[in-house]
């Protein structure tokens, strides 16, 4: 191995990027917390003492660390004795970085880290261009979505359980993430109580608010917290996708959504908003307008055949994962 990289805890949708790093940048890979894993990759763990060591060991040209953390502090200073180029990620949302950061701590440490570094790597264009005009830095981004060359033949592989678990032939508008405040899931309710005779509210997942959820959505269904092949299937069946968000770093299911063909309605201060091509794939909304989630949600069931065909459809993701990947390696070798 000639690279490094360290984070917190591995992501099952950041699979695809692990092993992009592992095996086109000779990459190994460090977690502070790697649990169990079925990612079928070499997963390491480390903790603050191991560091010195395994550059000793490795000797990298480039080591990737976890945005504004002491790993990457330390790394910065082993990166001058040792000669290597130190790159962090970033995470945060456009919102998040104009002031609606998850505390002062972060707001402070990206102020003053980022000069000090070889680059940043963002989910967002637009997150990119901010370090650009702020710190001068090459713009690095690479969205939070998964390769659809291994996304899409397992949605066709799991056609037969979408049908199965088929509750109507009404279109399905869904939530998919945790029930906490953030994630202003009353919103969505809403917005959705004109157009409940229309489709089927699905809200998968859980959290802290299910009881009061429930309460206020008595006609939605409440699937509980679902991954693999049974998410897929519901991916499969949803019709719109709602992210209501007030505050969002990106949201991961915008994009597995519409890799499964559904359209999406989006907060924008979602940073996965930059996925959707306004009125094509979906819209991007303020997430406080109920009015505006509900037209939007209006405007897209129009546009849902009646009794639609249970077929794999169209991926409406407006980038490529092999695409983005390439572009992102090859700027990091040109730095």
């Amino acid at each position: 191995m000639r690279n490094l990289y360290f984070s917190n805890a591995p992501a099952g949708y950041r699979y695809d990027f692990y092993r992009a790093l592992a095996r086109k940048m000779d990459c190994a890979l460090y977690f502070e917390k790697p649990g169990d894993t079925t990612m079928e990759l070499p997963i390491h763990g480390f903790s603050s003492k191991d560091l010195l060591s395994l550059v000793k060991q490795f000797r990298p040209e480039v080591v990737f660390v976890p945005e504004f953390s002491t790993t990457a502090l330390r790394m910065l200073l082993l990166g001058k004795r040792f000669g290597f180029r130190v790159i962090s990620f970033c995470d945060d949302s456009l919102d998040m970085i104009r002031g609606n950061d998850f505390s002062l701590k972060h707001r402070f440490a990206r102020q003053w880290l980022p000069r000090f570094l070889d680059g940043v790597i963002t989910l967002s264009p637009s997150v990119s261009q901010w370090y650009r005009n702020r710190f001068g830095l090459d713009p690095l981004w690479m969205p939070l979505i998964v390769d659809e060359r291994r996304m899409r033949p397992d949605l066709e592989r799991v056609l037969p359980r979408s049908e199965f678990i088929r509750i109507s032939k009404k279109p399905v508008v869904a939530f998919v993430g945790r029930f906490v405040e953030l994630k202003n899931i009353p919103t969505l309710i809403k917005a959705f109580q004109p157009l409940k005779d229309r489709a089927q509210l699905v809200l998968i997942g859980d959290g802290p608010q299910r009881a009061a959820l429930e309460a206020i959505a008595p006609d939605a269904l409440f699937t509980g917290m679902l991954a693999g092949d049974e998410l897929l299937a519901w991916y499969n069946l949803i019709d719109i996708l709602a992210l209501p968000s007030t505050q969002e770093a990106y949201g991961a299911v915008t994009g597995e959504a519409l890799m499964a063909g559904a359209k999406v309605v989006v907060s924008r201060k979602a940073g996965s908003a930059d996925l959707v091509r306004e009125g094509e794939n979906g819209f991007v909304v303020d997430p406080m307008d109920v009015a505006g989630f509900a037209d939007r949600i209006r405007r897209l069931l129009d546009e849902v055949p009646s009794d639609r065909p249970l077929t794999l459809r169209e991926n409406l993701l407006p980038y490529r994962f092999e695409t983005c990947i390439r572009n992102l390696l090859e700027k990091i070798n040109a730095l």
